[in-house]
């Protein structure tokens, strides 16, 4: 009978614990097993991360639309296999015909893929013809004919490629007059090999973002004398491509709070660069995993400076934009106080790069130290455009995040890092509330993904409820529950233990249960693995000695905040705030209201707590 007890005791504590565990897939398992990461939140001692620096020259022709390049790369492969394969991204055979696409491409932007004209790995020149080529949906697969050692061994790529760019498409880069252009996912790019999947091979279909390797970029780019550059990094040879009134411009930006007009209208009716035929750009970027460029033969320049903490050195802010674009005007402004915000404040992490550009492209798409951003029809949209592309600059390029498996990873805290900010620059200006009536419409539909789904998995609007809104909402009552300075001290440890790695959503999970000394699988498993909605309703209110009690049930499966407004007879008002931690191990929740005052009414919900029912949330005393 004693072992019985004891067994059923040991029974019961392990159902209980088990209960509490979130479902881990087998292949991120097994980086636990490794050491690679460990189960608190940590980064283990085998942990591991390849590495690429490489040396462009690139050319383009605006007129043509025409872009050339050659490269030399050297891949460094830490891993603890030997790899006898290698695999480029060739993002520009998404406007290749017969590639299948969840975004519509212009019929005149189709082409027959990027040209590759010369490819040389190590001492072995590769024929077009090769058998070990193998040209997949996207990117490049290149049989090695010796292999790149583990633990430190380096291969040396030398690629020649060309390709026209789009001119009616505009998916995050493009087209956007005769001369300007902005330049993304140019050139072949050597794909992450990561101790979860190995080489990564999903491709490119227009719709979902990107898994980018960090890399050091050395980039010369050629255009026609006309053309002003920016770019990814910090550019080399100022004084060699603008004459000396725009250099005296460019350098006293560097050191300056104020704004410094670079390039006015008036000054395009000279020559603004030194070379009167062609000129070479060059820019170098360290640690960064991708690299974009914009040029235009007319877009006007501002630029400042900003000194994110004590210890840092400046960080150059520019914007660059056509006369037409009127918003424009204060992008420079509201880029500095979004660095200074982000810095400081939330998540109150220096800011990791020495300079940022801003781009009147279209749309909003974020780059390392680069945006492209439409123009706006109000300041709202403008200031939410901007300051949502720069937080991007922690997650996903500062946390290298995995966004075509992840995209809550990076596009949730960019929408969530930045809505106090957005309300404090512009009155009435909720973006929090917004995330909220979009996902309630959407929430327990048929097509509701889980956050926890792969991204690349989601189409549709479903996608930017998974990767955006829900997720967002996710942050924020963990942030009530927590506390902000809990949470703001978890989320902090998150991004000084895995910035410049690439954590998967467990380093998140775990990093928080460890700050927060608290396992909260219950509410991730809700949250971000569960398909369910949020709704709470008032069961009923009864008149007790000493007041009343209130009994509030949690009829969805998500856990949401409660907050009950009381409304009295004589007009009084009463809140009443929890936190949706209530919740972790019931449905029920009775408030013992301690009052001699007669309810009126009794009120639930809170514009940043989404519920999908709302007919539940009165009481109406008729007495």
């Amino acid at each position: 009978m004693y072992r019985i007890i004891i067994f059923l005791i040991l029974f019961s504590s392990f159902k209980s614990f088990a209960q509490n565990q979130l479902f881990v897939p087998k292949e991120i398992q097994k980086t636990y097993d490794k050491n690679i990461r460990k189960t608190n939140g940590e980064v283990g001692q085998n942990y591991w991360r390849n590495f690429s620096d490489y040396n462009i020259e690139v050319s383009l022709i605006p007129e043509k639309g025409l872009i050339t390049g050659k490269s030399k790369i050297i891949y460094t492969n830490n891993s603890p296999q030997d790899l006898h394969r290698i695999i480029l991204n060739l993002y520009q055979d998404l406007f290749k015909k017969g590639i299948a696409r969840d975004r519509t491409v212009d019929v005149r932007d189709i082409h027959k893929g990027v040209a590759i004209h010369s490819l040389k790995i190590d001492e072995y020149r590769y024929e077009s013809s090769s058998y070990k080529i193998r040209r997949q949906p996207t990117f490049l697969s290149v049989s090695l004919p010796k292999a790149i050692k583990s633990n430190g061994g380096k291969s040396t790529i030398e690629i020649n490629w060309s390709f026209k760019m789009p001119k009616h498409t505009k998916i995050r880069m493009g087209k956007y007059d005769a001369t300007t252009y902005f330049v993304a996912y140019w050139y072949p790019q050597i794909a992450v090999y990561d101790a979860i999947s190995g080489w990564d091979k999903i491709g490119y279909d227009g719709l979902h973002e990107f898994y980018d390797e960090f890399a050091n970029f050395d980039v010369k780019i050629k255009v026609p004398a006309k053309q002003i550059v920016w770019a990814t990094g910090v550019l080399q040879n100022p004084k060699e491509v603008l004459k000396n009134k725009f250099y005296k411009r460019y350098k006293k930006s560097l050191n300056t709070n104020d704004i410094i007009h670079i390039i006015e209208q008036e000054d395009y009716k000279s020559q603004i660069t030194v070379n009167k035929d062609t000129n070479i750009w060059h820019f170098k970027a360290n640690n960064v995993n991708d690299f974009a460029f914009a040029t235009s033969s007319h877009y006007l320049w501002d630029a400042t400076s900003t000194k994110v903490d004590k210890d840092s050195k400046n960080v150059h802010i520019n914007s660059a934009y056509d006369i037409e674009s009127g918003d424009f005007k204060e992008v420079t402004s509201i880029s500095k106080k979004s660095v200074m915000y982000l810095s400081n404040e939330m998540p109150a992490v220096p800011f990791p790069y020495p300079s940022l550009t801003v781009f009147r492209g279209a749309g909003g798409m974020e780059f390392p130290m680069m945006v492209n951003q439409r123009s706006s029809y109000n300041r709202a949209s403008m200031i939410n455009v901007t300051t949502h592309e720069i937080a991007h600059t922690y997650f996903p390029f500062y946390m290298g995040i995995n966004q075509e498996k992840y995209s809550w990873m990076d596009e949730g805290w960019a929408m969530y890092l930045v809505a106090d900010l957005q309300k404090r620059l512009e009155k009435n200006n909720d973006k929090a509330a917004t995330s909220v009536s979009s996902y309630r419409y959407y929430s327990g539909t048929e097509f509701e993904a889980p956050i926890m789904q792969p991204s690349f998995n989601i189409k549709r609007y479903d996608y930017y409820i998974a990767s955006y809104y829900k997720p967002e909402i996710a942050y924020r009552i963990l942030a009530d529950m927590l506390g902000d300075k809990l949470f703001k001290k978890a989320l902090k440890e998150y991004i000084n233990r895995w910035n410049g790695k690439h954590p998967c959503p467990y380093d998140f999970f775990y990093t928080f249960n460890d700050i927060a000394k608290e396992d909260l699988s219950w509410y991730w498993q809700a949250w971000f693995f569960d398909l369910g909605v949020p709704d709470i309703g008032v069961n009923k209110v009864e008149k007790t000695k000493k007041g009343y009690q209130i009994e509030i049930q949690k009829i969805g499966r998500l856990p949401i905040p409660l907050d009950i407004d009381i409304i009295y007879k004589d007009k009084s008002v009463e809140h009443i705030h929890k936190t949706a931690r209530i919740w972790k191990n019931k449905t029920i929740f009775i408030y013992d209201l301690i009052t001699d005052k007669t309810i009126s009414k009794v009120n639930i919900g809170h514009k940043y707590w989404p519920d999908v029912n709302s007919s539940n949330n009165r009481f109406i005393n008729e007495k």
